[in-house]
């Protein structure tokens, strides 16, 4: 049996790692003083996708505090019964706050896809659409 563990580490703005206090203690000088969730700029997919095909979501997920520590694209297939969510990470871009996160195509099993996106700075965290898993995005794909 193989585990994998994955660990993510933030970089602030002022290009030193920071790392929350994963254990649980009483530590909070990753968070102190930030009051404010990261800022999502997205703009949803307009009308059906090419099915078969790789969704791509580019965003602009900006943070004036911690710094952007974790951002993920969460979806699902409008037809899954489960309704659990699927998630993958974004990946940062060339330009800073530029990130991508692309749905592949074999997770395509219906005529189309409910998504939201997830940001944290580690101490705030923030959804877009706002309602997150309770009022998301959707897309259709085409034949």
């Amino acid at each position: 049996m193989t585990m994998v563990l994955w660990l993510a580490i933030g970089c602030g703005s002022d290009g030193l790692i920071k790392e929350p206090n994963v254990n649980g203690g009483n530590d909070t000088s990753f968070n102190e003083g930030d009051t404010s969730p990261p800022e999502i700029l997205f703009e949803a997919l307009d009308g059906n996708q090419p099915g078969g095909e790789p969704v791509v979501m580019d965003a602009t997920i900006t943070d004036e505090g911690n710094g952007v520590f974790i951002a993920t694209l969460y979806y699902r297939n409008e037809t899954d019964s489960s309704k659990d969510w699927k998630s993958i990470g974004f990946v940062p871009g060339a330009a800073e706050g530029e990130y991508t996160a692309t749905i592949p195509a074999d997770a395509q099993h219906s005529s189309g896809m409910w998504y939201y996106l997830f940001a944290s700075d580690g101490a705030n965290e923030t959804t877009s659409p706002e309602q997150g898993p309770d009022s998301p995005y959707h897309f259709g794909y085409t034949d």
